[in-house]
Formats: C-alpha cells, sequence, structure tokens
C-alpha cells in the first residue's frame, strides 16, 4: 500500500459531496473520518467514524480534505479557534471545496511551513461521488500530485494536473461558470417549451442528440437538485458563489472589467440564478 493511504485521512465538511466521499473511503478499507459543524446524530451511520470536536479531528488526521462550502468555513477550519493551521503537526491539506483561486494565495501565505497545501476541487456532482467516479482537477507540484494520487483514485476515475498551485481551482471557477450558464439555459428553455408546443420529454431528447447537448440535460433524472428552485444554502445557492468566484479570479484582467459586456454577463448570470424558472410540471 503506498505511503498517503497508510496516514489516517479526515474529510472536512461531510454534506453532500463530503458525505459520500468520506463512506467510499471507508468501503474501501481507508482508516477515514469525517467532522462537520452539524450534529453527530446526523451522522449515525458511519458512528465512530465521525468526530464531532474540531481540535480532535484535527489532532488525528495527518491528511485533511475540506470540502466544506465557502471562504468563511475555510477560514474557520484553517484559522479559526484551534483551527489546522494552529497544529504544530506536519500536515497535509487538499482543498475540494470550490473558491477563489486568489483567495487560495492568500490562504498559502496564512499558512505554517508545517502545512503543505494543494487545491484539488472535483466535478461530477454528488451521484458520482457515491459511486467514486469524480473528477479532480489539481493544482501542485508533480511530486505533490504523484503522492496524494492513490488517495484521489479511490474517489475518481478521472485525476488532471493542471500545473502549479492554484490551477486547479482556476480550472474549476472556469467549468463551473460554464455549468450555471447551461443550467439557467436549460431551466428558461424548458420553461418556454410547453408554451411553444414541446414537452419537456422532447426538448431533451432534442438536446442529447443536437449542439445543445450539455452535462445538465443529459443527466437532469440523475442529479439529485437538479430540480431545485434557488436558495443560497441549496446548490443553485453554491453555484452563485461560484460565479462570483469566477468573476473575483478574473477581476484584476481591466481589460475585462472595462468591457461593459463583461460586467452585464456577470449581473445576468447572477441573476439568471436567482430567478431560475421553476422546474416544469407536467
Amino acid at each position: 500500500m503506498t505511503e498517503i493511504l497508510l496516514k489516517k485521512i479526515g474529510i472536512a465538511g461531510c454534506g453532500s459531496m463530503g458525505y459520500p466521499m468520506l463512506r467510499v473511503l471507508i468501503k474501501n478499507g481507508i482508516e477515514a473520518t469525517g467532522y462537520d459543524v452539524r450534529d453527530k446524530h446526523k451522522f449515525s451511520a458511519i458512528k465512530h467514524r465521525f468526530i464531532p470536536n474540531k481540535i480532535q479531528f484535527i489532532n488525528e488526521n495527518d491528511v485533511i480534505i475540506s470540502v466544506v462550502r465557502d471562504i468563511n468555513q475555510t477560514e474557520e477550519l484553517c484559522g479559526g479557534k484551534n483551527g489546522v493551521f494552529n497544529s504544530k503537526k506536519t500536515k497535509i491539506l487538499i482543498i475540494c471545496s470550490t473558491l477563489s483561486p486568489k483567495y487560495l494565495h492568500v490562504l498559502r501565505k496564512k499558512a505554517p511551513k508545517t502545512l503543505k497545501i494543494i487545491d484539488a476541487p472535483m466535478s461530477g456532482a454528488p451521484v458520482r461521488a457515491k459511486t467514486g467516479k469524480l473528477t479532480f482537477m489539481v493544482g501542485g507540484t508533480k511530486c505533490d500530485v504523484d503522492f496524494i494520487r492513490p488517495l484521489l483514485n479511490i474517489m475518481a476515475n478521472r485525476i488532471i494536473n493542471l500545473g502549479s498551485y492554484g490551477a486547479g481551482m482556476s480550472a474549476k471557477v472556469l467549468n463551473n461558470f460554464v455549468t450555471a450558464s447551461f443550467v439557467v439555459a436549460v431551466r428558461n428553455a424548458m420553461s418556454e417549451a410547453v408554451n411553444l408546443g414541446i414537452s419537456i420529454e422532447q426538448l431533451i431528447e432534442v438536446l442529447a442528440y443536437s449542439s445543445g447537448k450539455n452535462w445538465y440535460s443529459d443527466n437532469i433524472e440523475n442529479i439529485d437538485w437538479a430540480k431545485e428552485n434557488y436558495d443560497p444554502k441549496n446548490t443553485i445557492g453554491i453555484l452563485e458563489k461560484d460565479v462570483e468566484s469566477f468573476f473575483n479570479a478574473i477581476s484584476d484582467n481591466t481589460v475585462s472589467f472595462q468591457n461593459t459586456g463583461i460586467t452585464n454577463l456577470k449581473d445576468s448570470l447572477l441573476s439568471g440564478l436567482r430567478n431560475i424558472p421553476e422546474y416544469p410540471q407536467q
């Protein structure tokens, strides 16, 4: 067994992605535990593999995979009271949350030298997390990526090394910008389809075999959040946060941000998510 698989692995943030990732690790015989701010009774299925105390969770694990929701929760995990940054032990922190690439560099500057940070955001939605078929976009040296690869391989069927630290996150916000765009487009098309005499089933079939083909409509019956309306706390709300991260990442590109079209695109896409049409009932 490779070195990293002999280490104690912790997943911080046992939500719709982190929890199935943890279950996959446990199923494959990895000494893995989870941590979440929610009550431990929500995780009764893994009982002794769930550590409700953050200090204990951090102290007991050599490798921490962060799947928390956003920057605020990342700050709490890393720099908050008794956070990862306060540990005196050598550890690896793998960032799987979708965050602004700019923030990643700020985070690393604040980290102690005993902590190695690698960005490895993932794609695939809970349906692929449950089956260990995620795609990881990794930013780090070849040595670092090769070291964590056996661990990621358990949870994924594709690992893409994008280059230096932060590159994985840059690719992820680009990807999620595209994802948010076609989610808004498909839901609006569905909203109008019936008015134009086309059933939802017919529209989905047309998209599957035409230029409008996309991941969202291809998998709409398998994506657990596909029919959600906007809520800041659900996955559509997370997409909103990811779009904000994308535009934050390119905000230093003055040519883009002097372009009124880019500003309008940002406002339109965010508005499209916040006002996404209800999934049609037929």
